[in-house]
């Protein structure tokens, strides 16, 4: 079982007052910045001249060369996607402390208030172990009700008073206190074509894992994301470091559907391709009582078992030390709705027309709603969106589902298990925000809501590394690399593809390399019959979790979660996009409780 790996320090020149126990100094001639956990070579690299200490943290293409000019030049604002890579670079100077955070969110960066400075870090968990802080109990709410609005959750971590530097931002702290969070990043326009540049950036994305691994492995689920960085992982390593597709399957089903077109794809390739068959054990739901704790709830939480099943095979079988996954890929190649409403503002009516009867089309809802709909959007303000969602999660009249999911605020319908004061804290948070918001461009709306979410996603699959930490493989998500994000999100509205789309810019960056077949694909496959099992095995267990910390803590009705679980098992109307938030908070917040905090220990005199 490997150890959390983290990183972070202090804004003061001075010996912090603590440090992280078992920490080592990124640079032995500055106090004040330390990692925690094993770091191989190439992910912790560093450099100095006389007044300037510059380190780049996390798989990154920098050269040498151009890694000694960050120190004797300074640090570029665009240094967050100069390079392929997913990485955090980090300044310090007589005068100040400087961190560009990545644009993916995948190295999410926390700060606290402390001790006459304020302390920054890799994980929020750590720093919350610092100040004593809890659970961000309006955080939770959010997570509850509102999962689907990142807007709402940033600034913020999962503990109280500990902050979130949003991604693509430059932190400054300065020696007498002051604190500062810029925006670094924007969209810009290329004129290499999409698909081309996609291409070339997630080619570089791999390579940079590539090189510095002996047993790389990629998920290869038969849809476009993993199988993309599984052949271009082959087709950059050859036959000298062969790399390995990994495709499960349930016990019994080694043909059909997702298997099908992922052998397809091995095939056309001749990548080596193994098959891990799924068992009871590694059903969904199961074995939560034994999911490590992380920064805040996993995304794998609930398939816990598979997800760590498949680590510990590779691991012990092919002797694993980086994992590819295409997490991050749905959420940034599917355009969303709102662009349509982007069309709309910026008077593409025809085309706009057009893209919204293909997706009414698609998810089978009338026309006309949905048109109004999109045109409503497009000239009105996200403030407003927001204020109607405060006054919804509050308890308010619910806006009419048959305009579909056009907007900047789609949630499920509240919870009939949600508490009176999960209701309150969420309406509060959304209120609070939308008082704050600003009104995006027009004909930038998609790209707004796209870049929230990669920064969500980014952000909460840091949990899934953690939990692959602690199996002892590395993993790692190259479509939340900044270039990546880049590359796609400053492509023009007019290159964007409709919503009813599947994909279609990465179907042409990976023509040559995409069997026939594969290339036609227009959905994935469906694993909610596994969910539903899998809860309906699990379901005394999970009975066991409706009266537990959320419940505690006021922000779940035990009684209405245990029927709600109930239903959903049962293959009723419940979905679970309401269900399995809750049941990972509590699994979370039990694995917290459960666990040892970070440990730090004071300076004695300066000395560590």
């Amino acid at each position: 079982m490997g150890d959390m790996r983290w990183f972070g320090g202090f804004s003061s020149a001075a010996k912090p007052p603590r440090t992280p126990v078992n920490s080592a100094e990124v640079w032995p001639t500055i106090s004040g910045c330390w990692t925690v956990g094993r770091w191989d070579g190439n992910e912790v690299r560093a450099t100095y001249s006389d007044h300037r200490m510059v380190a780049v943290i996390g798989p990154c293409a920098i050269t040498r060369n151009s890694l000694a000019r960050l120190g004797t030049h300074g640090v570029p604002d665009d240094v967050a996607w100069r390079w392929a890579g997913s990485y955090t670079t980090v300044e310090v100077t007589d005068s100040l402390t400087r961190i560009w955070t990545d644009l993916g969110g995948a190295w999410p960066i926390y700060t606290a208030s402390l001790d006459g400075g304020v302390y920054w870090s890799s994980s929020s968990r750590a720093l919350a172990a610092l100040t004593g802080a809890g659970p961000d109990l309006d955080r939770l709410a959010m997570w509850l009700l509102a999962p689907s609005v990142p807007v709402l959750f940033a600034g913020r971590s999962a503990f109280k008073g500990v902050g979130l530097v949003p991604a693509g931002h430059r932190l400054t702290l300065i020696r007498s206190g002051a604190v500062r969070s810029e925006r670094m990043w924007s969209p810009r326009p290329c004129v290499d074509s999409p698909g081309r540049r996609l291409r070339a950036e997630l080619a570089a994305a791999v390579a940079v894992r590539a090189v510095n691994a002996t047993a790389l492995t990629a998920d290869m689920s038969g849809g476009f994301d993993s199988t993309s960085l599984a052949l271009l992982a082959h087709a950059s390593s050859g036959t000298a470091r062969p790399v390995t597709g990994v495709t499960v399957h349930p016990v019994g089903h080694a043909t059909g559907g997702d298997v099908d077109y992922a052998r397809l794809a091995a095939r056309h390739s001749g990548i080596v391709h193994r098959l891990m068959p799924l068992g009871a054990e590694h059903a969904p739901y199961s074995a939560l009582d034994v999911v490590p704790v992380t920064d805040e709830p996993a995304p794998s939480t609930i398939a816990h078992a598979r997800f760590s099943g498949q680590l510990t095979w590779m691991r012990s079988t092919f002797g694993t030390d980086c994992h590819l996954t295409g997490d991050g890929g749905d959420s940034l190649l599917c355009s969303p709705p709102i662009i349509l409403a982007d069309l709309f503002a910026i008077g593409h009516s025809r085309r706009a027309v057009v893209e919204t009867i293909r997706w009414a089309r698609l998810r089978r809802l009338p026309v006309w709603p949905l048109l109004r709909s999109a045109h409503r959007v497009s000239r009105g303000r996200r403030a407003a969106a927001l204020a109607a969602l405060a006054t919804e999660l509050g308890g308010g009249s619910s806006r009419s589902t048959a305009d579909g999911d056009i907007g900047w605020c789609g949630i499920e319908p509240l919870p009939s298990w949600a508490t009176l004061q999960a209701r309150e804290r969420a309406r509060a948070v959304a209120a609070a925000v939308a008082e704050c918001a600003d009104d995006p461009t027009p004909g930038s709306f998609a790209t707004v809501m796209t870049g929230e979410g990669m920064a969500e996603v980014g952000r909460s699959a840091r949990a899934d590394i953690q939990l692959a930490e602690a199996a002892g493989v590395s993993l790692h998500n190259p479509f939340t690399d900044s270039r990546v994000v880049d590359a796609y999100l400053s492509l023009s509205l007019g290159d964007r593809p409709g919503p009813a789309d599947y994909k279609p810019v990465l179907r042409a960056a990976m023509a040559d390399l995409f069997p026939a077949r594969l290339a036609e694909r227009t959905t994935k496959g469906d694993f909610n019959p596994d969910h539903y099992q899998g809860m309906r095995t699990n379901l005394a267990s999970l009975h066991a979790l409706a009266d537990g910390r959320l419940a505690a803590l006021g922000l779940v009705e035990p009684g209405e979660f245990r029927q709600t679980l109930t239903m959903t098992a049962a293959g009723l109307p419940v979905p679970f996009a309401t269900v399995e938030p809750a049941l990972a908070a509590e699994v979370w917040l039990r694995a917290l409780s459960d666990t040892s905090d970070v440990a730090w220990i004071p300076m004695n005199h300066g000395e560590r």
